[in-house]
């Protein structure tokens, strides 16, 4: 996971239900002043499935989803380049406030960035961005939420 050294994981011997879906702990980072990236996305182009995949006696899920981020300027597309074929994690943030975490130890996320450029000055333009892990759960929820407002007000957003 590039950055990260330790990260909110799921229990090993859960004890209640919500135990099954929950990761708890924090995120450490192998270098001091490393921090998590914030990417603002478009309202409403911000998604998140989750399918069964797998033989009938394993079956898993394949967490994926998207969000678009609008426009052309280069932080964006160096940001495309940096998580292009990199294993991460993706942290999608729902309007109540609550966090899903895609991306495991062991089971990464990968990110799939694509711009259209648009062919009219009508036409929606910017960078879509695609991703998907495996896990065994259809979503995991950050038991120990990241505190999005401070990566926004830092990313000067």
């Amino acid at each position: 996971m590039c950055i990260i050294a330790t990260m909110p994981t799921l229990p090993s011997a859960p004890t209640t239900e919500a135990d099954l879906v929950t990761a708890t702990g924090s995120f450490t980072f192998k270098n001091a002043g490393d921090t998590p990236l914030f990417v603002y996305a478009t309202d409403k182009t911000v998604k998140l499935d989750a399918e069964n995949q797998g033989e009938k006696d394993g079956q898993s899920f394949r967490q994926h989803g998207e969000f678009f981020h609008p426009g052309s300027k280069a932080d964006v597309a160096a940001f495309a380049r940096r998580v292009n074929n990199t294993p991460c994690c993706v942290v999608v943030v729902e309007p109540n406030g609550t966090q899903y975490l895609v991306g495991q130890p062991g089971l990464p996320c990968s990110i799939k960035p694509a711009f259209t450029g648009g062919a009219a000055r009508t036409d929606r333009k910017g960078f879509m961005f695609t991703f998907e892990a495996d896990s065994f759960a259809p979503f995991v929820v950050l038991g120990t939420p990241i505190d999005i407002d401070a990566l926004e007000a830092a990313a000067g957003s």
